[in-house]
């Protein structure tokens, strides 16, 4: 009986030692991968804070580009008015010339080379 309580022993030593030897390797590659998903982690954190940076940046400079394009915008407003105005003084102009050619040429024969194409 010795010999088979021995022989019993080894193989339930041999098992132990093959189940810590697994266990062991199991939380060896868990720890594993664990630090590699910690370092990704790391990694994607650092990724959106660059890319919360770029975003904050982007959205300055499309504030800065809009606040630009409505000044912008309001030159454009009064240029457009001041060319309103001009146009009017110059329908004015075309108006009194056109009466003062009419004028002339009731009165004389010749009619003045400004007053052709009026």
């Amino acid at each position: 009986m010795s010999f088979v309580g021995r022989r019993l022993n080894l193989v339930l030593v041999a098992a132990l030692l093959v189940l810590a030897a697994g266990t062991v390797g199991v939380t060896a590659l868990y720890q594993s991968g664990v630090s590699e998903v910690a370092a990704q982690n790391d990694q994607l954190r650092a990724q959106n804070e660059q890319l919360r940076e770029d975003l904050r940046s982007a959205r300055d400079r499309i504030q800065s580009l809009q606040s630009r394009v409505s000044e912008l915008e309001n030159r454009v407003e009064e240029l457009q008015s001041q060319l309103s105005t001009a146009r009017d003084e110059r329908d004015g102009y075309r108006e009194d010339l056109r009466a003062v050619c009419q004028q002339w040429q009731q009165a004389n024969e010749t009619v003045p080379q400004e007053c052709e194409n009026v």
